[in-house]
């Protein structure tokens, strides 16, 4: 601050920073879009990394004001040592760091002065703002080493400046000047700029490109009043929905630069910012009752059951808007939970804020489109929304938001659609009309919504409860252990401390009983079940136990499905884009996969009141009557069982595979027939009429799980399905030596792993053995063992030794030709 002409002027000297880089072949720009101050206000604008930069001596006058307009000027830090320091004090990027990702745009750096400009943070002192700007591209978005700012999927992340740490109570506070940004990705051609000096390439001057003079670290008050940042505390009702909350318009708008489109992440609802300011008040003072943290969270909290009835009341209704849905969502108070995040960790760590809570809106966000199938869900499910949170479909397959194309358009056409509602209608979820429509069973909804408020609170580490005295021992953990595991923890506070989750507290018992079902460790791997790689015991003695043994037998098949629901909606939230739509399912989980599951899922639920071999039993011969093209009548006789197993193990080579079954020999069949027809279950075998005569009049064990037995089938290549049989027979035959078939191990179940050897052709595994190796099967332990390769050395000394092991004859496949 000087004097000049009479007056006193301040001159500031400035380095704005605008990072670049590609996100699904278009190229963005990194932004702040919110700062929450040490005093708990919360700004909301768009704001590029910056800093002030240092003088280097003392000038006064017009000696000072005639040298700061040179961009050269040698009184003040150099411009790019500036820019590289302010990203390192504002994003946390070491020097180094950025010598390894960034390379400066050619010709990108312009210089301007914005001189006697009036600033709210000093009254009465106008300013010469003197503003180096300068465009770094990151080099590589797809390295990993990029991950700590977001990409390559565009996340939004949070940095903190001084000691802000949401940790700091008390009457004390934060430190002044202590801030945490919000930064997001914007597509560049919607972040414009002012100037009209631009190149080919966009670059030029973009002095006013986000915010302008005003966005200078420690000056919100002009930031906030004059450059387009708003206070949340302080929002102009306009800006206000008639629910309360936070229109879209106040985080992607800057008053004098336009419209930022926030593509794939929801903004923070007002209600979420300020409990994720409101909540270091809280954690100042905790409760002495257990569990301390989560019982202080929700103190006084209320879940507005009415509004939630809302939600019931319109998801099918055409008018109800995504946006009015979002809002309504906010009626369930542990949504502030996701915002507790490891807010005091720097940017190197990679995690992004608000990731849990970006995952859980996903969640509820599957859900509206579920239940709006007829109306718009499947463009939702599939495609995302556009800039007002409306759908996108089929039409849109120019908008950059529909990446990958190809694979939401197939989603789209071809996903099993229906048994999306099936699952639905036998969740109890929806009830048929006498008219053939459907309506939604209300109660049932709510509680779904209530589950999926509340499903993953405990992933935020802090809130962990602690196993008291009289509790001890739960699931394994003893009086004063912390439960890690986030399903047994929030079924501990279900179970003890339902008072402290308000959302749950007040459902009726049936409901409390549907949702406390879903925190149970089934054990229940679905895709053993959909490939048929697993005998029943090693798939449902887990399941069925929980049943029995954790809820007395009162989860009925409704309760299954509803399992299956929450599971399938929590997968599809699992990428925290929610405005992407389910992009798990649309644009990366294997469709086919999918749909195996969808269909499975009826099968399953019957466990509830089935034997796991009645289960099973049911399934093969439905995907044997299923299967496109048809492989004849359901087969009956001794061979059965291993053949509808076969066919769901090689899938797409099902009929390569079953011919090869009948050109093995015959004790060869019969080994597989007999092994393939084993249940692992006490007392249960499959129909007589399926299966040989042994399996069911005189049962043994242990039965074999092959793990990645289907991988191994699936990878025929151009081996001959007889002869790559032939080793799965041979597998068999070695695991039975190293476990003897006994009826006392009827109900056990050994895993046998073929890791090694499930991608190799049966040639490159007979180039080992002619090499002088040798393929062993090794026993581990009592329920383990792993194939092998292993030199004549290794072996002799592993014989030496006490390991248990069968040399796998190669011989095998010269029986049959390649």
């Amino acid at each position: 601050i000087t004097e000049m002409a009479g007056r006193l002027k301040r001159v500031t000297c400035l380095v704005k920073i605008r990072l670049i880089a590609e996100i699904f072949g278009l190229q963005h720009v990194l932004c702040s879009r919110m700062q929450f101050m040490h005093d708990g206000q919360t700004v909301e604008r768009m704001q590029v990394p910056l800093r002030k930069l240092i003088w280097l001596s003392d000038l006064d006058g017009e000696a000072l004001h005639s040298l700061s307009i040179d961009e050269h000027c040698p009184h003040v830090e150099d411009w790019r040592v500036g820019a590289r320091k302010a990203l390192e004090e504002r994003l946390g990027l070491p020097e180094r760091w950025q010598h390894a990702h960034l390379e400066e745009v050619k010709g990108s750096h312009t210089f301007h002065i914005e001189d006697n400009v009036t600033s709210n943070g000093y009254p009465g002192l106008v300013t010469s703002y003197c503003i180096h700007t300068v465009t770094w591209r990151v080099s590589h978005p797809e390295n990993p080493s990029v991950q700590c700012i977001g990409l390559p999927v565009g996340q939004e992340f949070a940095t903190q400046e001084g000691e802000f740490n949401f940790n700091v109570g008390g009457e004390e506070g934060l430190p002044i000047g202590s801030q945490l940004n919000i930064w997001t990705w914007r597509r560049e051609e919607e972040v414009p700029s002012s100037s009209a000096n631009q190149d080919g390439n966009g670059n030029g001057s973009h002095r006013a490109a986000v915010g302008g003079s005003g966005d200078i670290p420690g000056e919100r008050a002009t930031a906030a009043g004059e450059e387009g940042g708003k206070a949340t505390a302080q929002a102009p009702e306009k800006e206000k929905n008639d629910k309360g909350g936070v229109s879209p318009n106040m985080v992607r708008r800057d008053s004098s630069e336009g419209k930022v489109a926030l593509i794939r992440r929801v903004p923070l609802h007002r209600i979420a910012a300020q409990d994720l300011v409101s909540s270091k008040a809280r954690l100042s003072v905790r409760s002495p009752d257990p569990p301390a943290l989560l019982r202080t969270q929700m103190s006084g909290l209320d879940t507005d059951w009415s509004r939630a009835s809302v939600i019931a009341q319109r998801i099918m209704e055409p008018s109800y808007t995504l946006k009015e849905y979002y809002d309504d969502i906010q009626a369930f108070p542990e949504m502030r939970l996701y915002l507790m995040e490891e807010r005091n960790s720097q940017v190197s760590s990679g995690r992004t804020l608000g990731d849990e809570y970006q995952r859980t809106v996903g969640a509820f966000f599957a859900i509206y489109w579920l239940f709006r199938l007829p109306i718009d869900g499947k463009d939702g499910f599939c495609f995302g929304v556009d800039d007002s949170w409306s759908p996108l479909n089929q039409a849109d397959v120019g908008d950059p938001r529909m990446v990958p194309v190809e694979k939401r358009l197939q989603f789209y056409n071809e996903a099993d659609w229906d048994y999306f509602r099936r699952l639905l209608s036998n969740a109890g979820l929806l009830e048929v009309e006498d008219d053939g429509t459907y309506k939604v069973n209300k109660k049932r909804f709510v509680a779904l919504l209530a589950l999926t408020a509340i499903h993953d609170i405990m992933k935020m580490a802090m809130l962990l409860p602690e196993v008291q005295p009289e509790h001890a021992p739960y699931h394994s953990y003893q009086a004063g252990d912390t439960i890690g595991d986030h399903d047994h923890a929030l079924g501990y506070v279900m179970d003890f401390f339902p008072e402290c989750l308000p959302s749950f507290q007040h459902l009726d018992a049936e409901e409390k009983r549907t949702l406390q079902f879903t925190q149970c460790k089934l054990a229940f791997n679905h895709g053993w079940f959909v490939q048929a790689e697993a005998p029943p015991g090693a798939m449902f003695t887990s399941f069925k136990e929980a049943l029995v043994r954790d809820h007395k037998s009162l989860i009925s098949q409704r309760d299954v499905a509803f399992y299956f629901v929450h599971w399938l909606t929590d997968l599809a939230g699992a990428e925290p884009t929610p405005l992407a739509g389910c992009e798990k399912f649309s644009a990366k989980f294997p469709l086919r996969v999918l749909n195996s599951f969808l269909r499975s899922f009826e099968f399953v639920e019957r466990i509830a009141t089935r034997t796991e071999t009645e289960v099973n039993e049911e399934y093969l011969i439905m995907r044997w009557t299923d299967h496109t093209p048809s492989p004849g009548p359901v087969p009956t006789g001794a061979s059965a069982v291993a053949k509808m197993r076969l066919l769901c193990m090689a899938q797409v080579h099902a009929l390569a595979i079953l011919k090869g079954f009948d050109e093995l020999g015959e004790e060869d069949r019969e080994v597989l027939s007999q092994e393939l027809s084993r249940t692992g279950c006490l007392g249960q075998s499959y129909s007589p009429r399926l299966t040989p005569s042994d399996a069911h009049e005189r049962p043994q064990g242990p039965a074999f799980l092959i793990y990645y037995g289907p991988a191994f089938l699936q990878n025929l290549g151009e081996d001959s399905p007889a002869r790559r049989l032939s080793l799965l027979v041979e597998l068999y035959r070695c695991s039975r030596a190293l476990w003897p078939a006994t009826v006392s191990k009827v109900a056990v179940n050994a895993t046998v792993r073929v890791d090694v050897i499930k991608g190799l052709s049966t040639k490159e595994i007979m180039e080992a053995t002619q090499e002088g190796d040798f393929w062993v099967l090794v026993k581990h332990n009592e329920s383990e063992a792993f194939v092998e390769k292993c030199s004549r050395k290794r072996l002799n000394k592993m014989m030496m030794q006490p390991h248990v092991l069968q040399v796998l004859d190669m011989g095998c496949l010269e029986a049959y030709p390649p």
